[in-house]
């Protein structure tokens, strides 16, 4: 078995963290959906928030979709290069996007229990 470069591995690790936070947004937007089923006062405050929170994690979402489906063409080139255009700027709008879509997500949570 080749010994795996330098490059190589961090692709690994950057594809396994995507894969992560991936999968945790999708959860999160479900989880968070599920809200509407519960009958809860949601203010007008509380709307937005979770609005714009839902939009955020849908753009992780796409985002860390993009990132894994640039990963099979690196692969298939023999060029596993974690700065590739294609891979690393999706991957920081996937992880931006997250982090400030579970940040509102929380703070709107915060907002429609202190309204109950």
């Amino acid at each position: 078995m080749p010994d795996e470069t330098k490059e190589a591995k961090s692709l690994t690790a950057a594809v396994d963290a995507h894969k992560t936070t991936l999968a945790l947004a999708t959860g999160t937007l479900v989880f968070s959906v599920g809200l509407l089923k519960e009958n809860l006062h949601f203010s007008c405050w509380a709307k937005w928030l979770l609005g714009i929170s839902w939009c955020l994690l849908g753009v992780s979402i796409v985002a860390g979709s993009l990132v894994h489906l640039r990963v099979p063409m690196m692969i298939a080139e023999d060029k596993p290069n974690i700065h590739d255009q294609l891979f690393e700027i999706p991957g920081k709008i996937h992880h931006t996007a997250f982090v400030f879509g579970v940040i509102l997500l929380g703070v709107a949570m915060i907002v429609i229990l202190a309204a109950k």
